[in-house]
């Protein structure tokens, strides 16, 4: 599935514990298909959440959104996550605290999911061993 900005804020939205952090969360255009900008999402630290994250398409895209981030509110430490992949390739961006290395579960709570949200998490990993897809964060 493609991510755009409406799908960026509908998971978030029924991810997060504190759904408010939505209001101060950043439209980040980063590229053109067929002539209409594509936007994404970038969600606040704030309340439970300590970090947050955004995968994009490739280094263009990723240098768009540190621009866009760097020094601004809710978005501290603003980084690419490395990586030895090769600059066409997909790139995280990542702000906040690092993440504990710890279990999944921690992991979630960490980025501010709701007590559903994580026991959705939950139910995932004991039925298939890992957690849902589409819980990738941002």
């Amino acid at each position: 599935m493609k991510h755009t900005m409406e799908t960026d804020r509908a998971s978030m939205l029924d991810r997060l514990a504190d759904p408010t952090l939505l209001d101060a969360a950043v439209v980040v255009p980063v590229g053109e298909t067929d002539g209409v900008v594509r936007c994404r999402l970038a969600v606040p630290v704030g309340g439970g959440r300590l970090a947050g994250y955004l995968t994009v398409e490739d280094y263009a895209e990723a240098l768009t959104v540190l621009t866009m981030l760097d020094g601004r509110s809710g978005f501290p430490h603003v980084r690419v996550r490395e990586t030895v992949a090769p600059r066409d390739s997909r790139r995280t961006i990542i702000w906040g605290e690092d993440p504990p290395e710890s279990d999944a579960l921690a992991r979630w709570r960490f980025y501010g999911y709701s007590d559903k949200a994580v026991a959705r998490v939950r139910e995932g990993e004991q039925t298939s061993g890992h957690p849902p897809a589409g819980l990738d964060t941002n």
